[in-house]
Order: structure tokens, then sequence, then C-alpha cells
């Protein structure tokens, strides 16, 4: 009788690879390398980079985020080359590289794009030595693939490609981690962190982005090393937390960076949302805290594509209810929208982003209140109002703030309506009929009373009770001219 054929298992990331060798020692040719049964997609510039690396008799591995992307079948844009290639010898096959890291065996090749100038990375195997301002060590040591694995930050982006072999080496079982899901710290975690301090904030990421669980002992030194995270660049910080809250999990990053006693440090006015208490009528959810991760889980499921402008609105559209809390001993938050304006001009100036970003996020933090008043406005304003440059992100806004509350998206509906209705009338723009010139013809002078009468013109143009230029300025003879 014949035996029954077992059905072919389906390729996940827990079975699309397969071990060769299983011993882990501190020589690559006795380390775990793992076969792979699928085409590992690689764009031509590095295909090229790699062939000019074997032709000079170099080793060359694809290494970090996208091999391990590749294993949990996630697109990766971005592809490093380690190599045994030492500096001098980079700088010799690729003239054109910039060499600002070269010291550290680091090297930035140009590639042509019609987008503006890009790059990738190529870096000899290094073991770093000691380090004194939480980024950079001290003097770096050209070594072999084990060293360079040892010095990397978490174990499963200590994972290199062979394009030659179709092989993945596997130093510090970061394969094992990929497929329990676990983000776990090369070595001893403390170490790892007083290395750079960043990878505090790049651990939070990668577990919640990765829908991944942190692992006790790197969980443990993230806390006992917390403050250093004010150690860091705030660019560098800034960049972190916004891949965070325009992740796929927002508020478990939230919560994450709270719990590991990280947001007190970086965004103390998040975390003083906590206890803050609301309504229970209009935030059945409960405290500002809450209501703020709910809202950032709305977002992110509502948005394929999140900008950064209403991420950090979303997160601070609240971030001056304790303030204003305060100000009327708990009784209400009235002008919390002004105050949160100001605190978003604290931070943003604080994490160093630019002044066109930060101007966006006041004007959406101060203006997510106004929806409440759209069915009482005089037309020309509910026109000037939907009218406003990016509309469509406050719109997300309020219906993410909606969702997240009451659930009451009368308001959102209205104003989606109306803004369609524009679009189709290609009224998104005030109607101008007359300008100050005009005025000036009509004998009146120019002063305060020229914005008055300009802005009433407008109002009754977009409400269409004026259309032409003529009709403009006999109302003003009529109204104005004595």
């Amino acid at each position: 009788m014949k035996k029954k054929q077992k059905a072919p298992k389906r390729q996940t990331a827990s079975n699309q690879i397969q071990s060769s060798r299983v011993n882990t020692s501190t020589t690559e040719n006795n380390s775990k390398w793992i076969r792979i049964n699928k085409p590992f997609p690689l764009p031509p510039h590095v295909k090229e980079a790699i062939q000019k690396l074997n032709e000079a008799g170099q080793i060359a591995y694809i290494v970090g985020g996208s091999v391990r992307d590749f294993l949990l079948n996630r697109e990766s844009k971005d592809h490093d080359i380690a190599t045994s290639a030492g500096p001098e010898e980079l700088c010799r096959l690729f003239p054109d590289a910039v060499t600002v890291g070269k010291s550290f065996g680091v090297l930035k090749i140009p590639i042509r794009d019609e987008h503006g100038p890009q790059f990738f990375e190529i870096a000899t195997f290094r073991k770093d030595l000691e380090y004194k301002d939480f980024r950079h060590p001290t003097k770096v040591l050209f070594t072999g693939v084990i060293e360079d694995a040892l010095r990397r930050d978490f174990t499963v982006n200590a994972l290199y490609y062979d394009p030659k072999t179709s092989r993945i080496l596997d130093p510090v079982e970061g394969s094992e981690d990929i497929k329990n899901k676990v983000i776990r710290a090369i070595g001893d975690p403390s170490a790892r962190f007083k290395e750079d301090a960043l990878r505090l904030l790049r651990a939070v990421r990668f577990t919640t982005n990765l829908g991944f669980s942190l692992e006790a002992k790197t969980a443990e030194a993230i806390k006992a090393r917390a403050r250093l995270i004010t150690r860091v660049s705030a660019e560098r910080v800034r960049d972190e937390l916004t891949l965070m809250i325009k992740g796929p999990k927002p508020a478990k990053a939230l919560r994450m960076l709270s719990e590991l006693q990280l947001l007190i440090h970086v965004l103390p006015e998040i975390e003083a949302m906590k206890g803050v208490g609301q309504s229970e009528i209009f935030h059945p959810e409960g405290d500002v805290w809450e209501h703020t991760l709910k809202m950032m889980e709305c977002l992110s499921k509502q948005n394929r594509d999140i900008t950064l402008t209403l991420a950090w609105a979303s997160l601070l559209h609240d971030v001056g209810k304790p303030v204003a809390a305060s100000r009327s001993e708990g009784k209400n938050f009235n002008g919390h929208e002004k105050d949160g304006g100001k605190l978003s001009e604290t931070i943003g100036t604080r994490l160093k982003m630019s002044r066109s970003e930060i101007d966006r996020i006041i004007a959406l933090v101060e203006n997510h209140l106004k929806f409440k008043d759209v069915f009482g406005m005089r037309e020309a304003t509910l026109i000037r109002f939907i009218s406003q440059p990016e509309f469509e992100e406050l719109l997300a806004l309020h219906k993410a703030d909606s969702v997240a509350s009451d659930g009451n998206l009368a308001y959102y509906d209205f104003c989606l309506a109306r803004l369609a209705e524009l679009k189709r009338q290609s009224n998104q723009k005030p109607k101008r009929l007359i300008t100050g010139e005009d005025l000036i013809q009509l004998g009146l002078e120019p002063g305060p009373k020229f914005t008055e009468i300009l802005r009433n013109i407008e109002d009754l143009a977009l409400e269409q009770k004026l259309n032409s230029k003529e009709e403009a300025l006999e109302y003003v003879i009529k109204h104005y001219v004595k």
C-alpha cells in the first residue's frame, strides 16, 4: 500500500529558509549558512557593485534590513553592501563615491536617478572599539564578517546575503528571531545601547512596525539606559519618532515608549496627557492620552500614506489640553487649540523640523475645532474654510478625531460633500473681482479700510451675489464712495 504523500508546505518566513549548517562559531566557514528557496531581487546598481567587488577578488554581501525584509516577504528599497575590501580599495573601485565616512570604512555610492541624487552604502567589515559620544566609535579595526556582525544592533539586522551562492550567513541566530518574531539586541544589550543610544528608539520602531515582540533582557536594558536618549541629536530622534507615528502601529509604539520610560525624555508633553480626564459623553474612550492613542490608530487604518505633518498634527492636536485644564482647574479645555499651537511650535523647534512643517502642524492643530461651527458659518466663510491649502489633511485629522471619540461624522460628511461640490465648480480659490488699484481709481484713500472693502467684495463673490468687476465697482460706489 502506497504511503499518502504530504502536501507541500506554504512558503512563509518560518519555512522558506533552510539551514545547511547549524554550528555558529567565530569563523565564517563554520558559521550558520541558510539556503533560500526564492530569488532575491536586487536593483541593477547593486548587482553591478557586487560584481565589481567580486572581480577584484573581494567578498561582498548584502547586509541588514533588506535581508531581514526579504525573509519577511517585505519590499525593501535600500540595499547596503558589506565587503572585505578596505577603504582605499573601495575608493579605487568607486572613484565617484562620497568619502565622508572613509575613516570608518563607509562609502556612499551615487546612483543615477531622475529625481535627484541618490546613494547606497558600501562598508568594510569592521569591529568598533570604544565609544565616547553614544554614536561614533573612537576607532575601528577592519576585520572579518563575524566581527562585523557582532558590532550591529539587533540579531534580525545581522544577516548577510551572498548573491554568488544564494545563501544567507547568520552568525547571531537572526533567522530564528525572525521566525519567532522577536527583536533581540546582539550580545550584551546594555553595551549595544551605550554604543549608539538611538538604538533605544530603533528597538521600539522595529518591534512595532514589524509586529514583533521585544525580548525581555533587551527591554530591561532600554529602561535602565532610557536617559541616554537625551544625548542623541534632535534630528535623529525626530526621524525615528516620525517613522513610528507614520507606521502601521503608532499607538503601540507610543505605549511602548511610555512603558520603557523613553517618552518622558523625548516627548514629555505627550506623557503629560495621562490622567487628564474628559467628558464621558463626548469621550467614552477615556482620558486625553487614551483618546490620542485611539486617534493615531484610527488615522493609520484610514490612510495608507500619511504625511509627516498630518501624523504629527494628529499626535499633537490635543497636546494643549493639560495646560488648558490646569488653567481652568479642571473645569474645561477652553483655548486648548491655541495652547496646542504654542506647544507644537516648541516641539517642532526642539526636534529641528523645517519652518514650513512647523507652520503647517500649528495650522492643523489650531483649526481642528472649527468643524463644529460649519453648519452655522456664512457661505463665504465656509467656502474659504474648505478652500484653504491642504484642507484634505485637516479633514482626515477631523475624521480620525471623531471616530476616536463619540463617532459623530456629521461635520465630516457635510464638509466632504461641500468640498466635492466646490471642486466640480472649480471654486476652490476665492474670486478676486477688484483690487486696491481699482479702489484708488474710485478716489478712495489707501488704508485699513481697503482690507475691509476687498474682503466684503470677496465674500459676496463667493456667495455669487457679485459676479463681475462691473457689479463689484457699482457696489463699492454705492456703499463706500461719498
